[in-house]
């Protein structure tokens, strides 16, 4: 799990980042890079075109930071959604350029990098991801963020609220209702689909 970026680092790095100190838009780089790979490789599946968009992020970010507000009640939860909504803006125009549905891989964009996995496992798990993608990419854009922080990055509840702007409250109705709605999905009950989501999020 990735430590959780706090207020502090946004307020210290963003003012120095809207002046153009190139070490400040490296260190926010190195904060949010990971991040924001993982999360597009979840929405696209495919490894060249998440790294591609990460790029693109940043490119759009160094671009437009200057004239960005920072929320001071919450810091870090408002620039971390800024830059999500800019990554999901790319995500639709991907899509939109290719014609073709969302495809999700939990198998790649949500795990670590784990002990290579016999031809069986293999055909297994990409079977496992699968149907999980077919059922992920029927749902919102913040109930996918949710399962994405519950499970691939292991947030709590309180981390995942700061991370979307969301109350504690919202994010527990979120997490409920996309369970639900994959369990009905994919033929499972909810808890059948938290554990298969799990699964493929800790290979």
């Amino acid at each position: 799990m990735q430590p959780a970026i706090a207020d502090e680092q946004i307020t210290s790095l963003l003012p120095r980042c809207q002046r153009g100190e190139a070490a400040a838009i490296e260190a926010l780089y190195d904060l949010y890079a990971d991040r924001i790979y993982r999360y597009l490789l979840a929405r696209l599946g495919d490894a060249d075109a998440a790294a591609d968009l990460t790029t693109e992020v940043f490119l759009r970010v160094i671009k437009s930071i200057a004239g960005f507000r920072l929320d001071q009640r919450r810091p870090a939860a408002s620039f971390s959604a800024w830059l999500y909504r800019i990554a999901a803006n790319l995500v639709a125009d991907h899509f939109r350029g290719r014609r073709r549905g969302v495809q999700i891989s939990l198998d790649d964009g949500l795990s670590l990098a784990a002990a290579e996995p016999g031809p069986q496992r293999v055909a297994e798990q990409r079977e496992t991801a699968a149907w999980i993608a077919r059922g992920l990419a029927r749902l919102s854009e913040d109930q996918r963020l949710v399962i994405i922080g519950k499970f691939g990055e292991e947030m709590s509840n309180a981390q995942v609220a700061a991370w979307l702007g969301k109350t504690e409250g919202a994010v527990k109705s979120l997490q409920h209702r996309a369970l639900a709605a994959l369990g009905r999905l994919l033929g499972a009950g909810e808890h059948d689909a938290e554990k298969a989501i799990f699964s493929s999020a800790h290979r």
